[in-house]
């Protein structure tokens, strides 16, 4: 793999391209780290703040909004959840209900309960449950994290 760095001063971003032949492993691991390094942009009473996606421990929809819960914090967000887990899916996040997306990198354990639910203990002491038809879906994402 090739690999140019080129600095222009003029320039009001910086900015990244990746060409490639075909989206091998290689890539796709190259692809995942720099989508790690995007923001979403919270709100919380007239404050505004950039979040970056591995700050957030899980986030869930009330009276459809969506809310991002941090460690300590929660900020809302002007994205759905459907939107978020499209662009961050690869970031460890999963969807264990109809509302809410979970941090696979965010999670201390998980118990198992009764009717085939799981509960995730959360690195916050957050607790969050796993809904029975998101366990397989569940189950998958946490398989490949691992590896």
């Amino acid at each position: 793999m090739e690999i140019h760095y080129y600095q222009e001063r003029q320039r009001e971003e910086s900015r990244v391209d990746v060409y490639f032949r075909q989206q091998d492993e290689e890539i796709q691991n190259l692809m995942a780290f720099l989508e790690k390094e995007q923001v979403v942009i919270g709100m919380r009473e007239g404050e505004t703040r950039r979040i970056f996606p591995n700050e957030i421990y899980y986030l869930e929809i009330v009276d459809r909004r969506c809310f991002a819960y941090l460690q300590e914090e929660v900020w809302q967000l002007e994205l759905s959840l459907k939107s978020f887990l499209e662009k961050y899916e690869v970031n460890g996040f999963v969807q264990i209900g109809k509302s809410v997306i979970a941090n696979i990198n965010k999670i201390e354990r998980i118990v198992p309960d009764i009717n085939m639910r799981m509960h995730l203990m959360l690195k916050n002491g957050e607790k969050l449950v796993v809904n029975r038809s998101y366990k397989k879906q569940f189950m998958e994402s946490l398989k490949g994290a691992k590896k």
